[in-house]
């Protein structure tokens, strides 16, 4: 049983069924996939053979989609155990390296990347300054740090699960805010090239989404009370049921480009 808990970076343990569940729950649907392969082109094919650090991997969701589509050395980095071993599951052998490393110490030579991609991970973590220091370290002077995820102010791109969800906007607005992680990574060597806005088709339907949330594999839904997400899950899927004809789910990601200065 899961009782009220609040957001802080090492609330959430990546462990267990989160770690199983996470790539049923969390995965890139073939539009997303084009989505964010689009928005990324431009950075990695001023590369000949780009070396990518994927910071906060996971089950390499990205990992293996950089590495498919545009012929990249990935190296992917998480302090989850259990994630990387669903990740080097669901891999080829030799496609993406793997490696267990805190963000605050990477274990990569100094200008070793051209591009560090940061995906969702931002919140999570201890010591903010520390990574931006190591991510600086590790990238070309002509690299570029991309961090995509959400903020504690930009809280309207995800209507459908706040809608339904409503303990997960107050625990998603303890995330750090968009200035806030500007600040550290500017005071570390970086300068803001853009802030962008990235619409996602995450699913098909309303009933596809529930049934992804119903593994509970998102770091706010983990911390709800065990009754309120029971509750909120029952009234999507009810809303799921009754839905005549298929909706897509439409969810807003944000995307700061760093240049190291």
């Amino acid at each position: 049983m899961r009782g009220e808990q609040v957001f802080a970076p090492g609330a959430v343990t990546y462990e267990g069924d989160l770690a199983a569940n996470y790539p049923m729950a969390r995965m890139v649907s073939a539009e997303t996939a084009e989505t964010w392969s689009g928005v990324l082109r431009p950075f990695l094919t001023s590369f000949s053979h780009p070396t990518v650090l994927d910071l906060g991997c996971g089950t390499g969701r990205f990992s293996t989609l950089i590495s498919d589509r545009f012929g990249a050395t990935v190296v992917g980095l998480d302090p989850s155990i259990a994630m990387l071993h669903t990740a080097v599951r669901n891999s080829e052998a030799g496609k993406v390296q793997y490696a267990a490393a805190q963000a605050e110490r990477l274990p990569l030579a100094e200008s070793s990347c051209d591009v560090a991609w940061m995906s969702q991970v931002v919140h999570h973590l201890r010591d903010r300054k520390a990574c931006a220091a190591e991510v600086h370290r590790v990238l070309h002077s002509n690299g570029v740090a991309l961090i995509r995820g959400t903020f504690g102010d930009r809280l309207d791109g995800f209507p459908i699960l706040f809608k339904f969800f409503p303990g997960a906007r107050q625990l998603t607005a303890r995330f750090p805010a968009v200035g806030e992680i500007l600040a550290v990574f500017e005071a570390e060597g970086f300068s803001l090239e853009s802030a962008q806005r990235i619409p996602q088709k995450t699913c098909q339907s309303l009933r596809e989404f529930a049934a992804r949330t119903k593994l509970r594999a998102d770091s706010t839904l983990v911390l709800l009370p065990d009754s309120e997400f029971e509750a909120c899950q029952t009234a999507l899927e009810e809303a799921a049921s009754r839905a005549r004809v298929p909706s897509p789910v439409i969810e807003t990601i944000e995307l700061l480009v760093l240049r190291p200065s």
